[in-house]
């Protein structure tokens, strides 16, 4: 009974209006529909995409800001004399040259945990170690110390700032 006097009340007021008030009427009706349409459907669509847009353009630069740093560090291993190791360390232990170089770059707060993987190899535990510093550390561990980077897991911090990488490297002769 409800549904049914309300719209023979809507109808009946509908037909009082004059015809310049209802094609007002219906013209804000159609404005309101379209309006809700848009709220309802394109303006979310438009939304995700604009956010995939940002998100496409943040991997790109990061691949653009990664290939930067490969070609450095190519460019820092074609000018390391890399047929002679450094002086003493053809004798050292992988675990001894890790942590002695750690230590004259700056890196060994960073290193969270190392240990030892039989005798020619070492695992390193990084936190919260700028990329740049990281390639530069690996870099000259495997030209002047002859130590190969035999598997690297690198990760971005959610709470770190840019540039800065959590990793697991394993290091090798």
């Amino acid at each position: 009974m409800g549904i049914t006097f309300l719209k023979n009340h809507l109808s009946q007021r509908f037909a009082d209006l004059t015809p310049r008030e209802r094609w007002l009427a219906v013209g804000g009706l159609l404005i309101v529909l379209v309006y809700g349409a848009y709220l309802a459907f394109y303006q979310p669509f438009a939304e995700q995409s604009r956010s995939l847009r940002q998100k496409i353009q943040a991997q790109g630069q990061i691949y653009n800001y990664l290939q930067q740093v490969g070609n450095q560090a190519a460019a820092l291993r074609q000018q390391a004399v890399v047929d002679a190791p450094a002086e003493g360390s053809a004798n050292q232990s992988p675990m001894a040259i890790v942590d002695f170089s750690s230590q004259q770059l700056e890196i060994k707060p960073a290193i969270k945990h190392l240990s030892p993987e039989g005798e020619d190899k070492v695992s390193v535990w990084l936190e919260h170690l700028p990329f740049d510093k990281l390639m530069s550390w690996l870099a000259i561990l495997e030209t002047k110390h002859r130590l190969q980077v035999l598997q690297i897991d690198v990760e971005k911090p959610s709470d770190a700032g840019e540039g800065v990488v959590n990793g697991k490297v394993l290091l090798g002769v």
